[in-house]
C-alpha cells in the first residue's frame, strides 16, 4: 500500500486519523501499533510475521544489553556484537542472498539452488533503526526500552516504516510521553502531506513514465540528446519521488502527534559532493556518519592506520551496497566516494579551490547526474554503455526516434516546474517572502495554493495507473 494509492488516501488514512483522535490517549499507542501492523500486513502475512519476530528479538536483545550494563557484568560487548550481527545477517538474508548466491555460483561454476524468501519492503530502513537502537544502548546513549508497546511502535510506526526517514529510538520514544493531538498539528500535517503528494504524482510520476520508456530501450538505442533527457529526467524523478514520500511521512507523523526528522534540504544546489550528501537523504548520511565513519575515525586516530579518505571511501561503498544488491549500486557509491574522498584530502591539506561557484556547481551536478545513470540502470554494463552514448564514446543505433518523441509540451513544463521547485527561493529572496508573510493576502493565497495542489493531486491519483515509490525496494 503506497501513500499515493486510492486505498490509502480514501480508506486507510481517514480511518487511521479518525481512530487516533477518537481513542482515549492512554490507548492511542496501541491503536497506532495495530494500524501500523495492518499497514505492513498489506504486503502479506508471512512478511508481517517475520517483521514481528524481528522486532521482538531486538526488544529482547536490548533488555539483555541493559541488564548486563546495570550489573556491570562482562559480556556486554559480546551481547552488543551478537545483536549487531543478528541484524546484519537478517539484512543480508532478506536483501542480498540472491546477489551472493550468483557470485558464489559464478566462482564455483555451478548453479546453486535458489532460496526463496519473502520480500520485506523497507527492510534496509527498519534494520538500520534496529542497529542504531542496539548501538546506542551499548554506548549508554539511551536506556533499553522496557515497555514492549513503546518499542513496537518505534519499529513499526507506519509513516516511516517502508522508506524512512531513519529515526533514532531516543528521538522517537521521547515523544511518546508527551504525545498529544490537536488541530494545529493536524493542519500542519495535512499541508505537508499534500505538498509531498503533489511532488509525487504531479512531478515524479509524470516524469517516471517518460524515464521508464527511455531506460527500457537498449542502452545504445537512444540518441545522445535522448540519453541526456533520460538522465536529467531521472534525477528529477528520484528527488521528487523520495522527497515527496518524506514530506508525506513527516506530514502523517504530525497528524498523529510525532515529529519525524527532515531528510532533504535542496540537494540540487550543492557546490560539492560532500555538501550534496549533507542535503540528500540526510538521515542515511547521518546514520553512516555516526555508526560507521566516526568509529572508523576513532580507530584510525587511536591506531594510526587508515586515512580519513579511506574511511570516507568505505562509507560510500557501504552506502552504495545498502541501496541494492547489484554492481551498479556499488559503483555508484564508490563514484560518489571517490569525489568525497578527494574533497576530504583537500580539506586535510587545507587546499581551497579557486574555481567560480558556477563552475563548482556544474561539475557537482555532472558528477551527480552520471551517478544517477548508474543508479537507474538495470545493470552495470547497461549503465556504462548508456554513459558512453551520453558522452559520445558509444555510437547509438538509429531507431528513428527523435527527442520530440519523448519531450512533448507536458514533459517540458513538468521539467521546468521541477527545476523551479529545486531552488530555495525563500533563501534567495528573503525580503520578498517577508513582505508576503506580512501581507493580508498571505493566508488566502496559501489556502488557495493548497486547495489547487490537493485538487490536482487527487485528480491524477483517480485517473493514473502509474504509482510506485522508487525507494520501496530498498
Amino acid at each position: 500500500m503506497v501513500f499515493s494509492s486510492q486505498i490509502f488516501l480514501f480508506v486507510f488514512l481517514p480511518l487511521c486519523i479518525l481512530g487516533a483522535y477518537l481513542v482515549h490517549p492512554d490507548f492511542r499507542k496501541y491503536f497506532l501499533i495495530l494500524a501500523s501492523l495492518a499497514f505492513f500486513a498489506w504486503t502479506g502475512k508471512k512478511p508481517l510475521a517475520i517483521f514481528v519476530i524481528f522486532a521482538l528479538v531486538n526488544y529482547g536483545m536490548g533488555l539483555l544489553q541493559g541488564s548486563l550494563r546495570e550489573k556491570e557484568e562482562s559480556g556486554g560487548q559480546i551481547a552488543n556484537w551478537l545483536a549487531i550481527l543478528f541484524n546484519l545477517a537478517f539484512l543480508l538474508a532478506f536483501k542480498y542472498l540472491p546477489f551472493f548466491t550468483n557470485i558464489l555460483g559464478g566462482i564455483t561454476g555451478t548453479e546453486l539452488p535458489k532460496i526463496e524468501l519473502p520480500v520485506l519492503l523497507g527492510v534496509s530502513f527498519f534494520v538500520f533503526s534496529a542497529i542504531s537502537y542496539q548501538y546506542d544502548i551499548y554506548y549508554k546513549k539511551i536506556a533499553p526500552q522496557k515497555n514492549i508497546a513503546d518499542f513496537l511502535l518505534y519499529m513499526s510506526f507506519f509513516p516511516k516504516l517502508l522508506q524512512g526517514p531513519i529515526t533514532r529510538a531516543g528521538d522517537f520514544t521521547a515523544q511518546l510521553a508527551k504525545n498529544k493531538l490537536d488541530l494545529d498539528s493536524l493542519s500542519r500535517g495535512v499541508y505537508r502531506f499534500t505538498v509531498g503528494l503533489a511532488k509525487k504524482v504531479i512531478i515524479a510520476d509524470q516524469l517516471g513514465e517518460m524515464v521508464d520508456q527511455i531506460f527500457a530501450n537498449p542502452a545504445n538505442a537512444n540518441g545522445v540528446s535522448i540519453a541526456w533527457l533520460g538522465a536529467f529526467g531521472y534525477a528529477m524523478q528520484i528527488f521528487f519521488d523520495f522527497s515527496g514520500y518524506t514530506d508525506m511521512a513527516i506530514g502523517l507523523g504530525q497528524m498523529l502527534g510525532f515529529d519525524l526528522p527532515e531528510n532533504f534540504n535542496f540537494p540540487y544546489i550543492a557546490l560539492n559532493i560532500s555538501d550534496f550528501w549533507r542535503r540528500w537523504h540526510i538521515t542515511l548520511s547521518s546514520w553512516f556518519r555516526d555508526y560507521v565513519f566516526y568509529p572508523l575515525e576513532f580507530k584510525r586516530r587511536k591506531q594510526k592506520t587508515l586515512r580519513t579518505e579511506s574511511n570516507t571511501l568505505i562509507v560510500f561503498f557501504l552506502t552504495g551496497f545498502w541501496h541494492g544488491a547489484g554492481w551498479q549500486f556499488i559503483v555508484w557509491g564508490l563514484w560518489h566516494g571517490l569525489f568525497a574522498s578527494l574533497e576530504a584530502f583537500l580539506r586535510t591539506k587545507k587546499i581551497k579551490t579557486k574555481a567560480p561557484a558556477l563552475v563548482r556547481y556544474l561539475v557537482t551536478m555532472l558528477i551527480v547526474l552520471v551517478g544517477w545513470v548508474l543508479f537507474r540502470s538495470p545493470g552495470l554494463r547497461y549503465g556504462l554503455q548508456y554513459l558512453g552514448v551520453m558522452f559520445g564514446l558509444v555510437k547509438p543505433i538509429d531507431t528513428g526516434l527523435t527527442l520530440t518523441w519523448y519531450l512533448n509540451g507536458k514533459i517540458a513544463f513538468i521539467l521546468a516546474l521541477a527545476v523551479f521547485a529545486c531552488i530555495p527561493w525563500k533563501q534567495y529572496l528573503p525580503k520578498v517572502f517577508e513582505k508576503l508573510a506580512e501581507s493580508k493576502l498571505h493566508d488566502p493565497v496559501k489556502l488557495a495554493a493548497f486547495l489547487i495542489l490537493l485538487g490536482f493531486s487527487i485528480m491524477i491519483v483517480m485517473s493514473s495507473t502509474y504509482s510506485s515509490f522508487i525507494y520501496f525496494k530498498f
